[in-house]
């Protein structure tokens, strides 16, 4: 059997580490290629007219609880004086209380709640709206899917 030269041996020891480093940058190149891909075609394929919930902060004037419909202005708003309170419907499922306890089976919060034999409220109570809009041609909806009580 014929012996290899040394410096054969040499540069296939040396050849090894680079062959490594090739296969590895190449591997990384892909994964990166691939995640770049990934992303625009889930950017792409994004549904318009899915509903995405904006969040809000501020303050319930009004509330009806055989209604479930609800006053709120939102922090930071500027109002002009013939601006009209915009009403959101109660639809949530679930709320949460000051505390941070998760209330469920449709019950009412009780931070918008009114007296005993009262269903509407005017104590301006503070909360976090978790709020979709709908635009139906005329008058916009508001919708509100989660209540957290602030105070």
């Amino acid at each position: 059997m014929p012996l290899a030269p040394a410096d054969v041996l040499r540069r296939t020891g040396v050849l090894a580490p680079r062959r490594r480093l090739v296969t590895i940058a190449l591997s990384l190149a892909l994964v990166a290629v691939g995640l770049v891909g990934g992303f625009g075609a889930a950017k792409l394929a994004d549904d318009p007219h899915t509903a995405r919930p904006e969040l809000l902060v501020g303050v319930v004037t009004w509330s009806n609880e055989q209604t479930r419909l609800v006053a709120f202005e939102e922090d930071e708003t500027a109002r002009r004086p013939l601006d009209g309170d915009t009403f959101y419907s109660v639809v949530a499922e679930s709320w949460q209380d000051v505390g941070g306890t998760l209330h469920h089976g449709g019950t009412y919060p009780t931070c918008l709640a009114g007296e005993k034999d009262d269903p509407v409220s005017t104590d301006r109570h503070r909360v976090e709206l978790e709020v979709l809009h709908r635009d139906t041609g005329g008058q916009p909806q508001h919708i509100a899917v989660h209540v957290r009580c602030l105070d």
